[in-house]
């Protein structure tokens, strides 16, 4: 079955910022930990307190809350609470969508490495201290990623994702490679020298769920990426998320298929189609993990639209059996959440 046509080199390379070079006046921690936040409500407060109980100093870390216009609660007023003047605010003037506030942190930054900590999500006391560890010990590097503990809307564990691409901690080889078809590493597990930042342009402003795939891909393709196995930060999985909205809509297959279709165009290197072979299947079946955890979640829109992209990525009698039950389900039962 036909897939839909991937945009061009061209029209994806004009959605991707420059990021200006840090002034060299400016004072330069090596930390930047810029937090973007829009509607995250009370988590912000766990989310700065997870950064500020090891907090190194303003000499070596910088702290931001960009907040994206939120609409509710008051961010601003949170971090005045919290942060009790170490952790600076920035409000854009409206709302572009995410990509554009992960830029407005980028170009905020002035730290040499920075990490992207989203409002809702946080880190363990010892997250700073390992990473800083790890890059002293690989001077070359360009990014780190790690594991990722996934936690719910009160704090509790549901499940660890450890970094499978290293026994402890070492450069990851292939890396490239295998984030040209799928997503290796979790936002807030992710560091990245600015001058990598600097060099790959910013996130791109044409996806809307799919950017640190992107990302991570044009940052690895800079040099090299190093993965500590252990879990330091954690993810927050909760209904209001913008991955839960994408789930519904169905739009993480879409941006997933296509930013991989344009990969194939993005990469030379030798026998990585042959690599890349099973990214259907792959991208098939956690779409109808999406649909069930839709369906559990009792969106029937939800599931009917990752049917969708299940019978398109695997067509046969299976699959079209399962997006006709959906369809079925959705257009006589109607309990869409």
């Amino acid at each position: 079955m036909l897939l839909p046509t991937p945009p061009t080199l061209e029209e994806i390379q004009a959605h991707i910022p420059s990021i200006s070079p840090v002034p060299e006046e400016t004072p330069r921690p090596f930390w930047s930990v810029m937090i973007p936040t829009y509607n995250s409500g009370h988590y912000l407060r766990w989310t700065l307190e997870s950064v500020l109980c090891q907090d190194p100093g303003p000499d070596q870390m910088q702290i931001e809350v960009v907040d994206g216009c939120s609409t509710q609660d008051d961010p601003e007023e949170i971090v005045k609470e919290v942060g009790k003047g170490r952790v600076t605010f920035y409000r854009l003037p409206s709302n572009r969508g995410p990509a554009h506030t992960f830029n407005a942190c980028l170009e905020r930054s002035h730290g040499r490495w920075v990490h992207i900590l989203h409002g809702d999500d946080m880190v363990l006391h010892d997250f700073y201290d390992t990473y800083t560890a790890v890059i002293s010990a690989h001077p070359q590097v360009v990014m780190v990623v790690g594991g990722v503990s996934t936690i719910d809307e009160n704090n509790d564990i549901l499940f660890e994702s450890p970094q499978k691409d290293t026994e402890n901690v070492g450069v990851i080889h292939n890396f490239a490679e295998q984030q040209g078809f799928r997503t290796k590493a979790a936002f807030p597990a992710v560091v990245v020298r600015r001058s990598a930042y600097e060099a790959a342009g910013g996130f791109c402003t044409w996806f809307q769920h799919m950017i640190d795939m992107d990302m991570w891909l044009r940052i690895a393709l800079q040099g090299d990426v190093v993965g500590i196995r252990r879990p330091y930060a954690l993810y927050r999985k909760h209904s209001h998320s913008d991955t839960n909205r994408f789930i519904v809509s169905g739009d993480n297959i879409r941006e997933r298929v296509l930013l991989t279709l344009l990969n194939y165009k993005r990469l030379a290197i030798p026998g990585w189609r042959t690599k890349a072979s099973s990214w259907r299947q792959e991208v098939a079946e956690y779409a109808s993990l999406c649909a069930w955890l839709a369906d559990r979640a009792g969106s029937t829109h939800g599931r009917l639209n990752q049917a969708k992209w299940v019978f398109r990525l695997t067509p046969g009698c299976r699959t079209f059996w399962f997006f006709a039950k959906s369809w079925l389900k959705h257009h006589f039962c109607l309990k869409d959440a």
